[in-house]
């Protein structure tokens, strides 16, 4: 019996090392790691040139984004400088192209919707996902450059 249990929590522990070494890769995400904290409660995120984005942590810094979602599934999406001053729309396009990613049967699964810039942010309906956890890929233009922030791990 002693035995049994001895391997059983091996077992055990080689198991969860080797589930957290997945997770744990996946959450470096698109672009450097961020140590602010958004301004309106949200999740902060780097935003990189979309053509740098498989770089992962090593892809340049361009902006940094923040999404708020409400219960009516209205989600907002906050662009600054890398100082966290708020960007002007004069920097932005008016619109951007969101797409809610999971991963349902081992298939993954794309929903795309739009958001508006409006008052501050790029807002939008966002549909219902799939399966959780999901992401939320945000790919916009700002001047000459393909912008993506990319929103990992959401419930």
């Amino acid at each position: 019996m002693n035995m049994k249990m001895k391997l059983f929590k091996t077992l055990m522990v080689g198991c969860s090392l080797a589930f957290a070494g997945q997770v744990g890769a996946h959450d470096e995400g698109h672009g450097p790691k961020l140590t602010d904290t958004g301004k309106f409660g949200g999740i902060l995120t780097a935003v990189v040139e979309a053509k740098d984005a498989s770089k992962g942590n090593a892809a340049l810094l361009v902006y940094k984004g923040e999404l708020t979602r409400s219960e009516d599934k209205t989600v907002r999406v906050y662009v600054y400088d890398k100082d966290m001053k708020m960007l002007p729309a004069t920097l932005l396009n008016p619109k951007a192209e969101a797409k809610i990613l999971t991963m349902v049967g081992g298939k993954e699964t794309v929903t795309p919707f739009v958001l508006t810039f409006e008052n501050k942010a790029y807002v939008g309906k966002m549909p219902e996902p799939s399966g959780k956890p999901y992401n939320i890929d945000v790919t916009f233009r700002s001047g000459d450059k393909d912008l993506l922030a990319a929103f990992d791990n959401l419930d």
